[in-house]
Order: structure tokens, then sequence, then C-alpha cells
């Protein structure tokens, strides 16, 4: 027997990795790197299909000025007009293409990752939220 037979107590062998002085889990490791991945993901598709219907017509109310984007949504759309007031600043700053369009949702979507972690975690354990966010990461019905 020797030595390396008995670890010391608050040693670990697993390398450990810090930033800026904070030592990172490796739940926090898998966590981030299902982030990227969820981004990388969204990124790489972004522009495969042309426009829907649904998001022709998004398109053209973008270009809309404020005051009738808000009457059009309110008189045509079925969902709140939060998301299109957004999106409405969104098409100012960055342009109305497709890319930029769907580049609001695609944010949204990386940021269901975390999301559903936090909320897995909360109401189930560490291990079934890791499976939820990686779920999140590479649902079709999310990233498409």
């Amino acid at each position: 027997m020797s030595t390396s037979d008995y670890p010391v107590a608050g040693v670990s062998r697993r390398p450990k990795i810090t930033v800026r002085g904070r030592v990172l889990s490796t739940e926090s490791l898998i966590l981030g790197a299902l982030i990227v991945l969820a981004a990388v993901i969204r990124i790489v598709v972004i522009n495969n299909q042309s426009l829907w219907a649904d998001e022709a017509l998004t398109a053209y109310e973008m270009r809309l000025p404020f005051g009738a984007m808000v009457h059009t949504v309110t008189t045509v759309e079925v969902t709140p007009p939060f998301y299109f007031v957004v999106l409405w600043v969104w098409a100012k700053v960055f342009g109305a293409g497709p890319v930029a369009l769907r580049a609001v949702s695609a944010i949204a979507s990386v940021a269901l990752v975390p999301i559903a972690y936090a909320a897995t975690r909360e109401l189930v354990s560490r291990r079934a939220a890791l499976v939820a966010a990686a779920l999140m990461t590479v649902n079709p019905f999310v990233i498409w």
C-alpha cells in the first residue's frame, strides 16, 4: 500500500479551472459549453430557409412607422405586441432583413438554455437541469 491509496481530505485530483479567482464546477462548464453550442447552431442555420409567411408579414410590419406597426399588429396579429415593439426597435438599428429579424428569436432561444437549466434545477435536480439544458440546445422546434 502506498500513500496514494489514501487521498488527503479536501484535496481533489481533478484539475480545477478558475476564472477571476473562482473555481468553476464541472456543471458550470457543461452549461457554458451548452450555451456556446446553442449559439453556434443558431448562427449556422439562421439563414438556411427563406422567409415563412408569418416572417414575411413581420418583415413588412417592421418597415412601417411605429404607430402604423402597432395598429397593424393589434388588428392582424393574435400575439401580444411586446415582441413586435422590441423587433421594431431592433429593425431600426440592424435592418429588417431575414437574418436581422431572426436574430432576436435566436438570442431568445439561446437564453432559454440557462433559463431551462435554472428552472429545472429548482424544480427537479441538477442532473435533470443539465438534461433540460441539453434538450433546449438541440431541440429543432427551438432552433427553427
